[in-house]
């Protein structure tokens, strides 16, 4: 890592870069090295968080040692949600277990992807659009790569061509048609994943760098102008700040509920 010198910059904290930067004034940062970005190490934070809290949690539930303390709660009881509230009633009681684990790991780091966001020189990785599209596509294919494992190749491509009395020359013309939609739905969905985390998770950073914005373009004003301008856009990003946090929990949680939507659909396609 090699220090560098630069002038603060209130939108560095929404975009990921090579170049870190630590302290706002002098402007303190570094370069990363070997090709490496803010986002790919907030990336691995977010990973090693993640190992370091559950499976310490995972051990002592294992041993039927009951956790004690509000922490060990906290975490245990959205895991417990996840399970109860999202893979059993949309991925169906017998298959939820099954895909719990997967469930469970994304909810988790896109939660803790969102919520380094919060953190002074850091941000949330999720901000952008390559790394909700990774996270699109892997769910695109533990979804449908499911599928055609419980179903097979065959039954699970039927499964996309309606049961339609019609007249052969319509059927000709028309299932095709619904199939094709079909299946270009699906892509749809995965993009639509995509989307609205990055669009989510970027517009809300964007709106609190904008609003720190209106400090920097005040300070060489008179008191009576900055003075105001700082108190409203300090009291303005605290408030949007807890509208964030909210934020975080919720596209985690949005992300998570439509995987399992979209997966119980493709297990079960006669429902």
């Amino acid at each position: 890592m090699r220090l560098f010198a630069a002038g603060p910059d209130p939108f560095e904290h929404v975009l990921d870069t090579s170049h870190w930067h630590i302290v706002e004034g002098p402007g303190i940062g570094f370069h990363l090295p070997y090709g490496l970005t803010k986002f790919m190490v907030l990336e691995v934070i977010a990973a090693v968080l993640i190992l370091l809290i559950f499976i310490p949690l995972a051990r002592r539930s294992r041993t039927g040692e009951p956790l004690r303390g509000p922490f060990w709660n906290a975490f245990e009881a959205l895991l417990t949600f996840i399970r109860d509230n999202v893979a059993k009633p949309y991925v169906g009681e017998h298959d939820a277990d099954h895909y719990v684990p997967f469930l469970w790991t994304q909810f988790l780091f896109i939660l803790f992807c969102n919520l380094l966001g919060m953190f002074p020189f850091m941000g949330s990785p999720t901000a952008s659009i390559s790394v909700t599209a990774a996270l699109a596509l892997c769910t695109f294919l533990v979804i449908h790569g499911s599928a055609i494992a419980k179903m097979g190749p065959v039954h699970y491509f039927l499964s996309y061509v309606p049961h339609m009395e019609l007249p052969f020359v319509m059927a000709i013309f028309l299932i095709p048609m619904i199939v094709a939609i079909e299946i270009m739905g699906q892509f749809i969905k995965a993009f639509v994943l995509a989307v609205r985390l990055f669009a989510n998770m970027f517009a809300g950073h964007t709106v609190l760098a904008v609003i720190l914005l209106f400090i920097v373009m005040a300070k060489e004003a008179a008191w009576y102008i900055s003075g105001p301008i700082t108190i409203g856009s300090v009291l303005g990003v605290t408030a949007l700040s807890l509208l964030e946090l909210f934020v975080a929990f919720l596209q985690a949680f949005i992300f998570t509920f439509l995987t399992a939507l979209f997966l119980g659909s493709t297990l079960h396609p006669q429902h």
